[in-house]
């Protein structure tokens, strides 16, 4: 799902809405054309972690998110990827549970005017980017929306720097 403002794809959920006992809703941070994305605290017993929830309307003739999942199954493991928590429904919504990962590359590029980044920046995106595709293609799956807004940074004190 391709991240764009908040405002692009409306869902019926609210902060502060708990799904399936675990996920309490926090904020929608990003929308795309088929659902919408939002920031969620699981909680169970003393554990708790900020994830990212993916909800998509369900449509029988749109797997998207079912998709998703199939690829982030098969690239379980891979540092490249988001780790897969929970596949569930939610009122008319099917959703799914993954690791935070923080901006976008076009988040990133238009937070840091005048649009430059450092040579090894470049560099270190570039080779990323080209070790994750690999592991896509090494899947046997491959991406048809390659853009800046689909390649996001770890959520991790090695990614904030």
């Amino acid at each position: 799902m391709s991240v764009t403002s908040p405002s692009a794809a409306v869902v019926p959920f609210k902060p502060g809405e708990i799904l399936k006992d675990h996920y309490t809703l926090i904020k929608q941070i990003g929308a795309g054309s088929y659902g919408a994305i939002f920031e969620a605290v699981y909680q169970k017993d003393i554990v708790s972690k900020h994830v990212a929830i993916k909800f998509e309307k369900i449509v029988f003739d749109r797997p998207m998110l079912l998709n998703e999942i199939i690829i982030l199954k098969a690239l379980a493991g891979n540092r490249h990827y988001a780790r897969f928590y929970q596949y569930g429904t939610h009122d008319k919504y099917k959703f799914v549970a993954m690791d935070l990962l923080g901006p976008s590359l076009i988040d990133l590029v238009n937070r840091k005017r005048p649009y430059r980044f450092c040579l090894h920046s470049l560099l270190k995106f570039g080779v990323q980017a080209i070790e994750a595709l690999h592991a896509l293609h090494q899947a046997g799956f491959v991406h048809r929306d390659i853009k800046p807004s689909n390649f996001v940074i770890g959520n991790s004190v090695e990614t904030s720097s």
